[in-house]
């Protein structure tokens, strides 16, 4: 039950960050371009979506780092 609890705090957490959300799409739209490319035989996509991979890695991590130093609305009202 704790793993749950703590996986619905990181999406409370993703969901109320405003670059949390995009940067979280920008690493899956590089991944199903990695995936469409290797399963489809399309070397071009593949290639293309791995070059933009370790940018959208790097934006998601900065904006987890970001969200992350922020307190919640509950905790900071509880105080």
């Amino acid at each position: 039950m704790r793993p749950l609890r703590s996986l619905r705090r990181v999406v409370s957490v993703v969901l109320g960050c405003r670059v949390c959300v995009p940067a979280s799409l920008a690493v899956l739209i590089a991944v199903a371009g990695v995936v469409y490319g290797l399963t489809n035989d399309d070397v071009v996509t593949a290639l293309g979506a791995l070059l933009f991979l370790p940018s959208a890695a790097i934006l998601f991590g900065v904006a987890a780092r970001r969200c992350s130093d922020r307190v919640p609305f509950r905790e900071r009202r509880a105080n």
